[in-house]
């Protein structure tokens, strides 16, 4: 997998695919601090994932304080090679210049090596 090192952080791109509809996300930064990925809804609504009646509420705490997300389940992720069938994955509000967290679900699922050598 590709890493690029933008403005300090470690940003991937990845594929998301949901009912059929696909599309390539980037700036999506590698946070082994974050238990699950969060993308920003905004940037999916387009292939339909947007909050729904029944869709459920997941709250998160992190440095900005408590977040809150709905979780969906997309047919599947793709990391460059590395895919990941019916996922979980939370969607919300992100206003800080990315467009989402990969967070320790997938980067464990995976088994990916961070080489921060290379």
């Amino acid at each position: 997998m590709k890493l690029d090192f933008v403005n300090h952080l470690l940003e991937v791109e990845m594929m998301i695919s949901y009912k059929g509809l696909t599309k390539t996300i980037d700036k999506l930064v590698i946070d082994t601090g974050a238990a699950h990925t969060l993308i920003s809804s905004d940037i999916v609504d387009e292939i339909g994932i947007y909050f729904e009646n029944g869709d459920p509420l997941v709250s998160s705490y992190g440095i900005g304080g408590e977040e809150y997300s709905f979780r969906k389940p997309v047919d599947f992720i793709k990391l460059d090679n590395y895919e990941i069938p019916n996922l979980k994955l939370d969607f919300g509000n992100i206003d800080w210049g990315i467009n989402g967290l990969i967070g320790l679900d997938i980067l464990m699922n995976g088994q990916f090596i961070i080489d921060l050598g290379n």
